[in-house]
């Protein structure tokens, strides 16, 4: 289901609160909204912020109403998951707004 122009205003600016953050708290920071570097995909899917510092990576995604527990949010979901779970210096953080 496509997001309103409200709901994706909305994401919108939780990634950018989320990338904000993560850069004054010293992580070099990617995010997928206009005026930051674009995450690269993991595992197919591209996340909304990925921040990291030394080893330290976070991966972010935020969802709406309209796309919470789509198939393609599970899908991507477990897939952000499974790649924190690789590696103990991963974390995910997944957020409804």
């Amino acid at each position: 289901m496509a997001r309103s122009v409200k709901q994706q205003s909305r994401h919108d600016a939780e990634v950018a609160r989320f990338a904000r953050r993560y850069e004054r708290e010293g992580y070099h920071v990617k995010a997928d909204i206009k005026g930051y570097p674009q995450p690269d995909t993991i595992g197919g899917y591209r996340p909304d912020v990925v921040a990291k510092k030394g080893i330290a990576r976070k991966i972010v995604e935020i969802e709406t109403m309209a796309s919470v527990d789509s198939a393609r949010d599970q899908k991507q979901q477990a897939t952000f998951q499974n790649a924190a779970k690789r590696s103990k210096a991963t974390s995910f953080i997944r957020k409804v707004v």
